[in-house]
């Protein structure tokens, strides 16, 4: 990781030199390329513990660090209080080849990281929404695979409670030729399911794979709500009654208030039934038991009140059984903001063909695999989401997943129009020019990108890093010609182009996200 490895490098220097800021320090871009690949503002933070001024501070620290870092390496200059760090062209070649795909590049990691994420009721085909939160998830864990972390994914599958009951009776109120309860179901998928044999249920769950499937989500587990009430939540809740249980007007308390909940939540109800928290209570409960060193879950928008009861629920447990685990730290829940599907600038709320809501299978119909998961991923997971389903079928600029896309393809061009064949070797010393070392310089930045996505469960950052990487080589290939550049600048560039087509094609595995050769 270059921004990694920097940064290690002058906090060692800049510790030894006693110019280490109390709160540390970041590596931030300059706003000007040509001042600098990166630049700190230690200047400034020094000036406040010291009473000097930042701009004589900023010459000290540049004179003192260029003694100790080879000119070879990298260059330091001041400006206005800011240090402005260069490497060479060398440097960057070095960088270059020592850039492979290796899980060993990133610090290790001894946890063990569960991510559950969709969890649709089986009542109904999954929405817009649904796969939003599919592909967070998805990319979730690939982003934390990259990075040589274990990680499971898991769809907790609801199929219990009265919402099922309803579901079941709606299809065979419909099989039977008989109104559908009007606390029932009356989408048109459920006539059809009424035309099917077998349970409406586990029709339900498969369509919902199959729709997962073709997203290119996969779970390495589908996990039955219904398997835990084979003693699971009495057992759950026999633990909470140690401590934090009370009874008040027939039912039984969890006092989660105890633990920075806004309010105690009802385990049982005054009536004997056991309330869907419990379940929620045993499920955590069951995924403790399984050795996970941490817990995220990826929830809809309407699951928001959620957030504090589960960790309070996940904290009282791992208490009163005697697990060490910290939800502010290991317990990590993330709520994807809705999701407006729009055609043309104008809001669709209705399937053409059922008159109904728009299922997520028919969005990945119309405009396909990749535009959707990149759209789903492009913004925050707290971001509302305005979904145009014309500009991601734009074959332009305008649509962000076909401009990456071409990126790749038209890399692939170069090499068949030019009857060459990678891989390159580099060059060992060759002057780049700014187009050149700033496009190498955007590509080796992919390790520290992944990382962060990766650490912040952040995928927006890794998607939005892809789509820079792609601007950077569509600027590169006005501006630098390979066909008709002397043998030499061919020779550089082809190394080049084919480097960034490696960190293209490793983005979008990451993104889930195919590479074409051909557009």
């Amino acid at each position: 990781m270059i921004k990694d490895t920097l940064k290690q490098k002058l906090a060692s220097h800049l510790d030894h030199m006693e110019c280490l800021p109390e709160k540390g320090f970041v590596l931030e871009n300059p706003k000007n390329p040509l001042l600098g690949d990166y630049a700190l503002t230690i200047a400034f933070d020094l000036a406040k513990q010291k009473r000097q001024n930042p701009l004589s501070i900023a010459k000290e620290i540049v004179l003192e660090l260029s003694k100790r870092i080879p000119k070879e390496e990298m260059l330091f200059t001041d400006l206005n209080g800011y240090i402005n760090i260069q490497f060479t062209d060398n440097e960057i070649w070095k960088m270059v080849s020592s850039n492979e795909n290796r899980l060993d590049l990133f610090p290790k990691s001894s946890e063990k990281i569960l991510i559950e994420f969709v969890s649709a009721n089986p009542t109904g085909p999954l929405h817009i929404g649904h796969g939003r939160w599919a592909v967070l998830g998805d990319i979730m864990c690939r982003l934390k695979r990259a990075v040589g972390v274990t990680v499971s994914s898991e769809f907790y599958i609801n199929d219990t409670g009265n919402q099922v009951k309803q579901f079941r009776n709606s299809v065979s109120a419909a099989k039977d030729k008989k109104p559908i309860p009007k606390e029932g179901y009356h989408g048109q998928y459920v006539l059809e399911l009424a035309q099917e044999s077998g349970d409406p249920v586990e029709r339900m769950i498969s369509q919902q794979k199959e729709t997962l499937e073709k997203l290119n989500v996969t779970f390495d587990n589908w996990f039955s709500e219904l398997s835990l009430h084979n003693g699971q939540v009495e057992a759950a809740i026999s633990e909470l009654k140690k401590e934090y249980t009370y009874e008040k007007e027939g039912a039984l308390w969890f006092s989660s208030s105890q633990f920075g909940d806004d309010k105690d939540r009802v385990l049982i109800k005054a009536t004997g039934d056991k309330t869907y928290f419990a379940s929620d209570v045993a499920y955590h409960r069951e995924k403790l038991s399984r050795g996970f060193t941490t817990l995220v879950n990826v929830f809809g928008a309407d699951h928001h009140g959620y957030v504090a009861r589960m960790k309070a629920a996940t904290q009282a447990i791992s208490k009163v059984e005697g697990i060490l685990f910290n939800v502010e730290t290991h317990f990590k829940i993330i709520i994807g903001q809705l999701v407006s599907l729009f055609r043309e600038g104008k809001p669709i709320r209705m399937s053409k063909r059922t008159g109904e809501m728009i299922t997520l299978r028919e969005v990945i119909d119309e405009i396909g695999v990749d535009a959707t998961r990149f759209f789903m991923v492009f913004k925050s997971a707290d971001t509302h989401l305005d979904f145009d389903l014309e500009v991601a079928k734009k074959q332009s600029s305008d649509n962000p997943v076909y401009y990456i896309q071409y990126a790749h393809a038209r890399i692939c061009s170069v090499f068949r129009n030019l009857q060459v064949t990678p891989p390159f070797v580099h060059p060992e010393n060759a002057d780049l020019n700014s187009d050149e070392r700033q496009m190498l310089l955007v590509a080796l930045k992919l390790n520290d990108a992944l990382y962060e996505a990766a650490l912040h469960y952040q995928p927006h950052r890794f998607a939005a890093y892809t789509y820079q990487l792609a601007k950077q080589f569509h600027l590169f290939y006005q501006k630098c010609p390979i066909k008709s550049a002397s043998e030499e600048d061919q020779k550089k560039r082809l190394f080049i182009v084919y480097f960034v087509q490696r960190c293209l094609k490793r983005s979008l595995d990451i993104l889930g996200i195919s590479a074409p050769e051909q557009m």
